[in-house]
């Protein structure tokens, strides 16, 4: 992925759980409108559930769960951005999408590492008054991974207490 620091480039603006966010275009494939997700049983709760796409399941992440921000629950008109991952399509469930904005190097400011969200803002810029977070797709879906792994080893620990229970 491009440095964000190298010239000029357009950005994805979004809001989720109250955060102004913005995604790098090139990690953008499209955003869709909000669908009815299927929810396997046992589904990690960093997903909301999954996308048929034309015929392609995509996971539909929650950043709120991710990134520890206030819940937010999906309406009616909530819409998903969909990200080219390294496997496959991965959406993010958003409140609203602001637009497209382009933004030069001079805009973005660093951040302290303790106001990173886990890693994945990379810079911030001021837009109308408003203070948005550059988010890394890769570096979410990292978080993501992440989360995934901490869910199945509870459900795996849960499990294994319900089975020690029954002997």
């Amino acid at each position: 992925m491009k440095n964000l620091q190298e010239g000029a480039q357009n950005l994805l603006i979004f809001n989720s759980s109250g955060l102004n966010c913005a995604f790098p275009l090139e990690g953008v494939r499209e955003v869709v409108p909000m669908a009815s997700l299927s929810s396997p049983p046992g589904l990690p709760s960093g997903l909301a559930g999954f996308l048929d796409l034309r015929g392609t399941a995509i996971p539909i992440l929650r950043m709120d769960r991710l990134l520890d921000l206030p819940e937010q629950q999906p309406g009616l008109h909530s819409p998903m951005i969909v990200l080219h991952g390294v496997l496959g399509p991965i959406g993010i469930l958003a409140e609203s999408v602001r637009g497209i904005e382009r933004v030069t190097a001079s805009q973005l400011l660093s951040i302290p590492a303790h106001g990173t969200f886990r890693g994945c803002a990379t810079a911030t810029l001021q837009l109308e008054g408003d203070l948005v977070h550059v988010l890394s797709p890769a570096t979410l879906l990292e978080v993501n991974e992440a989360r995934l792994l901490t869910d199945y080893s509870a459900m795996l620990q849960a499990r294994h207490i319900h089975l020690e229970g029954g002997k």
